[in-house]
């Protein structure tokens, strides 16, 4: 996805007032963050030269504030679609006055995933920024609600507040609109329920079954980390051979990485089929939306020759991607739905939901504005999703599995994955090790992030 290519709202282009309502999409992340206790919060780390100037941050961070980012949800009473709250105090900036201790960037990057964020009153995204102790380094960290952006949204206000570009805000609504919106609301919702009903009678679809290995739910997880993360930078031209080599794709060595990663951790045998999440970006031009990612999935065989061989996981991709209209169809049916439901019906009907078993976000290339931030200097990229519990049981009873993020550099792919299973990977150093071995099975070795 080429996100500079979707940037908008250029200087001096007018646009009529418009009420931003939350999406479908947008009230699934609030209903996780609100009535499950599971907010997901996206974050990006830089890693710039010491040279850079750290308080030019605070230019950049003025323009996110104002761009945008700068919504905070706002409901009311009665039935209808919350609507966004444009507002500068959506967004935090600062610049740490203590340096960060040589080698503790890593555990500095977390500290900042763990920042407090509020969807409706604020801050609902931090950017934080530092100096190593050694002066080697500036570290930056974006840590964002995905309430308020999925990664696509976070991408494109960066690059829109590097060039300085204008947002214009939409506004808020009146008593007429809010009744209109709660009827458009509740008819959509009742007709896509009669849909589904419908279709249900035609039988369930045909699909590989998912893989039944799951961490035992009376599992003691009380000193597992949360969502512990890796994040290894491979030199482009290695990673690229190596997919090459095999008969497959980037996208494709992506995928089977996470399924070996899977694998080594117990989770998963030789012969199970894995179903491999794909989100692929919906954004437009000039697209509004918070959210705007459809999911495709891949089902990945176990299967030892796909190290030799990945054209049966490159096909098992491909085949993804040409459901995903059909399968998009179906999950945004449910999510239409659900967004008319009452929080106590929602908590009723979520009580047996799972998290994903293996969630690939592929970012693809990434655009130098993102990468630089503006500075002239390209910096080491981190890019993850954290859920934001302090009690990892609630991540256990999901039972989810891994989820990564690749991004492919000029010289380097940063390949990152972090655990939704506290009880077969609960810790930073187990995910190290397990990531490492299955690099080292491909002929790939990196350098970790902050290293």
């Amino acid at each position: 996805m080429n996100f500079a290519s979707l940037v908008g709202n250029a200087p001096g282009v007018g646009q009529d007032p418009t009420v931003d309502r939350l999406t479908a999409d947008d009230d699934l992340f609030v209903r996780m963050d609100v009535i499950l206790g599971l907010p997901v919060v996206n974050q990006t780390l830089w890693r710039f030269p010491g040279t850079v100037d750290v308080d030019a941050f605070a230019s950049l961070a003025e323009k996110l504030r104002r761009g945008r980012l700068s919504r905070l949800v706002a409901t009311h009473r009665g039935p209808g679609r919350a609507h966004w709250r444009y507002t500068p105090d959506a967004g935090h900036f600062s610049v740490q006055a203590e340096p960060v201790p040589v080698g503790g960037e890593e555990e500095w990057g977390r500290a900042q995933a763990d920042a407090e964020l509020d969807i409706e009153n604020g801050p609902a995204w931090r950017l934080v920024a530092a100096r190593t102790a050694d002066d080697s380094s500036v570290l930056v960290s974006l840590v964002i609600s995905h309430v308020i952006a999925d990664g696509g949204t976070g991408a494109v206000a960066a690059i829109e507040a590097v060039h300085g570009l204008d947002y214009t805000p939409g506004t808020a609504p009146g008593l007429v609109s809010n009744v209109l919106d709660a009827g458009d609301l509740l008819w959509n919702a009742g007709k896509t329920a009669v849909q589904m009903a419908r279709a249900s009678r035609s039988g369930p679809p045909v699909s590989p079954a998912r893989v039944t290995g799951r961490p035992a739910p009376e599992t003691d997880v009380a000193g597992a980390e949360i969502a512990p993360n890796v994040t290894v930078l491979i030199p482009t031209a290695d990673f690229a051979a190596a997919a090459q080599s095999r008969g497959g794709t980037d996208n494709s060595l992506f995928a089977a990485l996470m399924v070996g990663v899977l694998e080594r951790c117990g989770r998963v045998s030789p012969g199970d089929v894995v179903p491999v999440s794909l989100p692929v970006s919906s954004r437009t031009p000039d697209d509004r939306r918070a959210n705007a990612t459809s999911g495709a999935t891949a089902f990945v065989e176990v299967s030892a020759d796909r190290y030799e061989d990945l054209t049966a996981v490159r096909a098992a991709c491909k085949e993804a991607y040409n459901r995903l209209a059909a399968n998009s169809g179906k999950v945004a049916q449910r999510a239409v739905v659900l967004q008319a439901l009452s929080a106590s019906l929602t908590r009723r009907l979520a009580a047996n939901v799972t998290t994903p078993l293996c969630l690939a976000s592929n970012v693809g290339l990434v655009p130098d504005e993102f990468a630089t931030l503006g500075t002239g200097e390209h910096g080491e990229l981190s890019v993850r999703a954290v859920t934001a519990t302090d009690d990892p049981r609630r991540l256990r009873d999901r039972k989810g599995g891994i989820s990564g993020w690749l991004a492919v550099g000029a010289d380097t792919v940063m390949f990152s994955v972090s655990s939704l299973d506290p009880v077969r990977i609960p810790d930073v150093a187990t995910m190290r090790r397990l990531v490492t071995a299955e690099l080292a099975a491909w002929g790939l070795h990196g350098k970790h992030w902050g290293a």
